[in-house]
């Protein structure tokens, strides 16, 4: 028997981190159980699952995040808290 996975939802778009520097920016809400985030922001950043601790992402890297529910799930900010906001592009599927 041959399964073919596919995906029903999905896309890319992106966020900026906070004007504030410190404070998480969630992504906006898409139907996800996926995302990857493309940091080629020049820039650090940290992202965090909900409450979780966070896990810096250097820049020109790409992390894929499974097992969500939504991408509003996963926040981002600068891993050096500058008020100059950055654009993270990301994609999910569902």
């Amino acid at each position: 028997m041959n399964a073919r996975i596919t995906t029903r939802n999905g896309g890319t778009s992106e966020v900026a981190t906070s004007a504030t520097g410190a404070s998480f920016v969630p992504l906006p809400a898409h139907r996800a159980t996926k995302v990857t985030l493309f940091n080629y922001t020049g820039q650090k950043i940290d992202w965090k699952i909900d409450n979780g601790s966070f896990i810096e992402l250097n820049n020109n890297l790409a992390v894929a995040i499974d097992g969500l529910v939504g991408s509003q799930q996963v926040s981002v900010r600068r891993t050096d808290l500058s008020g100059s906001p950055v654009t993270i592009k990301f994609h999910y599927a569902d």
